[in-house]
């Protein structure tokens, strides 16, 4: 698996950068790092195929810049993993490794100061897609979709001043690759906030 330098780099300077801001401004907003697992599950339409859910993990940058009283935008910098494996094909299973660098642009609206909910899109560009097989050794994956448009579902929650989560689910409309389509995801992730 590769980690795309640009996701590094935004991951290690968004922090530094946030130090900078004037501290009436920082009042209009949240900034966190955030990382967690998820659990995915996609359809096919290979006869006789399945696809198993798999696990995979996020993490990045999350800010919540406020718009007009408990209204905000949720949007960030967040290196995600799709996975999924492809079970009953001819070339055996078939592991497939996503990965995608996601900016949420997603509604925020906290009915509190230690929780949320959040909805929207997330614009997913490709950073991998790494597959194998048990039975061939040179599979690999067909017309993966270089930018996907997921729809996320989330609560945002604070149990201390700096350290909080998120729940959520994610939808996928559409193919992400040739065989793979419609991936329901459920993520946790933990998030440390900067005052």
């Amino acid at each position: 698996m590769k980690i795309n330098s640009a996701v590094l780099f935004l991951f290690f300077l968004m922090p530094l950068f946030a130090s900078f801001i004037p501290e009436q401004a920082q009042a209009q907003y949240e900034f966190g790092l955030s990382g967690g697992f998820r659990s995915g599950q996609a359809t096919t339409d290979l006869a006789g195929a399945y696809i198993s859910a798999k696990a995979g993990y996020q993490l990045g940058a999350v800010t919540w810049l406020q718009i007009y009283q408990s209204w905000s935008l949720r949007t960030g910098f967040l290196y995600t993993q799709r996975p999924a494996t492809l079970t009953n094909t001819k070339s055996g299973d078939v592991d497939i490794q996503f990965a995608y660098f996601d900016v949420p642009a997603t509604a925020s609206y906290k009915f509190s100061d230690y929780a949320g909910i959040f909805a929207g899109p997330v614009i997913a560009f490709n950073q991998s897609k790494d597959v194998s097989c048990s039975q061939r050794p040179d599979c690999a994956a067909i017309d993966v979709r270089g930018v996907l448009f997921p729809i996320e579902l989330g609560l945002d929650f604070k149990f201390a001043p700096q350290l909080g989560g998120e729940v959520y689910f994610e939808y996928v409309p559409g193919n992400l690759s040739v065989n793979v389509a419609e991936m329901k995801t459920l993520g946790a992730n933990l998030v440390f906030f900067f005052e």
